[in-house]
């Protein structure tokens, strides 16, 4: 029983999709399901519920202790609103896309304003026009001064429609001794022109495009900072991302890097959203923050690949300084934009419905 998922992942790997589908057919036809760990058992219903959502609901049948919050994910999949109930921490977010397709506006906010305060974050109003609207955060906060510098390095291509939100994040953040390096990797739009607004901010437009971590590379050897983190251009950071993260860092010096957690907005719907279903709260790889001394130790990010390079740079760290020697925060310091045609969804780089990309396990 336990080979089940290695099974699903093998037929997928493989491409070999028909066997896919049939293996977990059968299982309707047996208490497999119902016999398996529950650990084990929710690992093969969550990699399989963005797949099959309507073929997990009822696998989900098999047992009594499959999570409320995960049967609602998959009724949403499938066209269904469901009940709104009152989740705590990251399945708040499930109430709050709930209310938003019930079409309560203000139930939103107020959950969103929860959200946050049990995370012990300001609380963000990002309900505009019955939808989370990235960005949505007029208030100025109160700058505390930090003694090293946190170098924030975000690479754009053709980002206009969003670089300005992303940038007003980085700016709005509760520390002041910070360097914001923007790397344009050769836009054809006018991110470039945008960016001329911000002064206080320091722009590098390369002539040719060879992806986001060369141009991560690039910041790197232009950042004065002690320390460094990152930020996608269609990312909005809480304003207390930076703080929190700087200080996990100095009060652990054991700990080479971090990370924090994020979530992602649907560009279309204005919807929590993920590429998974559940949970929607997930690692932000894009978030990262590292020691610049170490990161030039460990020779940067591997710019021969335009994918994957930040997972790559995960596991160098964890095989040269140890598991320990990374910390997770699991807060929500972020949020992501799902959108078309991005290194995640687009039919290049991005996965297929059954959650494979054969471009991204290419070593």
């Amino acid at each position: 029983m336990g080979k089940l998922l290695e099974e699903f992942e093998y037929y997928v790997q493989t491409q070999n999709y028909s066997r896919a589908d049939s293996l977990i057919e059968s299982l309707l036809d047996t208490n497999i399901v119902s016999r398996l760990e529950r650990k084990e058992a929710l690992s093969l219903l969550y990699r399989v519920g963005y797949v099959y959502p309507d073929l997990t609901l009822k696998l989900c049948n098999q047992r009594n202790d499959v999570p409320r919050p995960f049967i609602d994910t998959l009724q949403m999949t499938l066209g269904y609103t469901p009940s709104l109930r009152f989740y705590n921490h990251a399945d708040s977010l499930i109430s709050i896309k709930t209310a938003l397709m019930r079409n309560k506006p203000l139930l939103a906010k107020l959950l969103c304003y929860r959200f946050y305060r049990q995370y012990n974050l300001q609380p963000i109003n990002l309900v505009q026009n019955n939808k989370l609207t990235i960005g949505n955060n007029r208030k100025k906060v109160k700058k505390n001064h930090n003694k090293q510098k946190v170098s924030i390095i975000v690479t754009t291509y053709n980002s206009e429609k969003f670089v300005e939100n992303c940038i007003n994040s980085l700016l709005n953040q509760s520390i002041s001794n910070i360097e914001i390096i923007v790397v344009d990797d050769a836009s054809t739009d006018d991110t470039v022109e945008i960016l001329k607004k911000y002064p206080s901010i320091k722009v590098i437009k390369l002539s040719n495009n060879r992806g986001t971590y060369h141009a991560r590379n690039i910041g790197i050897e232009q950042s004065s900072g002690v320390f460094l983190t990152f930020q996608d251009s269609d990312d909005w950071s809480h304003p207390e991302r930076v703080e929190r993260q700087l200080l996990q860092l100095t009060k652990n010096p054991d700990n080479i890097a971090n990370f924090s957690n994020f979530f992602r907005v649907d560009e279309n719907t204005g919807l929590p959203s993920c590429r998974q279903n559940y949970p929607l709260l997930r690692l932000n790889i894009s978030s990262m923050m590292i020691r610049k001394v170490t990161l030039e130790e460990l020779g940067g990010f591997n710019d021969e690949r335009r994918i994957e390079s930040d997972k790559a740079l995960l596991n160098t760290i964890i095989s040269t300084y140890g598991p320990c020697s990374v910390e997770y925060i699991k807060t929500p310091l972020a949020i992501g934009l799902l959108r078309g045609n991005s290194l995640t969804t687009s039919e290049n780089s991005g996965f297929d419905r059954y959650g494979y990309s054969k471009n991204r396990t290419l070593t």
